[in-house]
């Protein structure tokens, strides 16, 4: 992942297309894209992880298909070449999720950016920020699945005797131990 700083993206910003890709725990009772409405950095556009998921499960934010995701990142005006700087204003760092997805579907790893510190410290920082929405140019994106970076149900049952690659849980040890509530309505606590 390259991180990169509020001034990397200043002096490179005409060659990038800039995603804001908050995204708050229901709990927080935050709207992501109102606050992009209100203030974002210039010529960003928002990346909806709640809409930009796969709508067929009961799971939450699993990866879309290889077509659904095509026609997304085309209809967010991004093309297989683009330069892209990825930012985000939550405390989860949901910036790395939309890294990852790019990287899953073929994005060349060395033109995807995360914005260090994030929307906070470019504010911080009094650098420009906008009400001012972005103009989308419809972009032609064709991805390349690297299944290899997802593993499925099957693969993690049959790891639990084989041992054959480290599971870990990121969340936090409430939430791990079943000491505390899904934040996701309908999720069962613990691991």
């Amino acid at each position: 992942m390259s991180l990169v700083t509020t001034d990397w993206v200043l002096n490179n910003f005409d060659s990038l297309k800039i995603i804001d890709a908050s995204w708050h725990m229901p709990a927080q009772k935050r709207n992501p894209a109102e606050e992009y409405r209100n203030s974002h950095i210039p010529n960003s556009i928002f990346f909806d992880l709640d809409e930009n998921s796969e709508k067929n499960t009961d799971l939450p934010h699993m990866l879309p298909n290889k077509k659904t995701w095509e026609k997304i990142m085309s209809c967010l005006g991004i093309n297989n070449n683009d330069e892209i700087l990825i930012y985000d204003n939550s405390d989860l760092k949901s910036s790395c999720r939309c890294w990852f997805t790019l990287l899953y579907f073929g994005h060349d790893e060395k033109k995807i950016h995360i914005l260090n510190g994030g929307l906070k410290k470019w504010i911080f920082e009094n650098k420009p920020i906008t009400k001012t929405k972005t103009e989308i140019i419809k972009g032609n994106y064709i991805a390349s699945e690297k299944k290899n970076l997802v593993v499925n149900l099957n693969q993690i049952k049959k790891n639990i005797l084989s041992k054959d690659f480290n599971v870990i849980d990121a969340r936090s040890r409430e939430r791990y131990e079943g000491k505390v509530s899904e934040p996701r309505k309908g999720l069962r606590s613990g691991h």
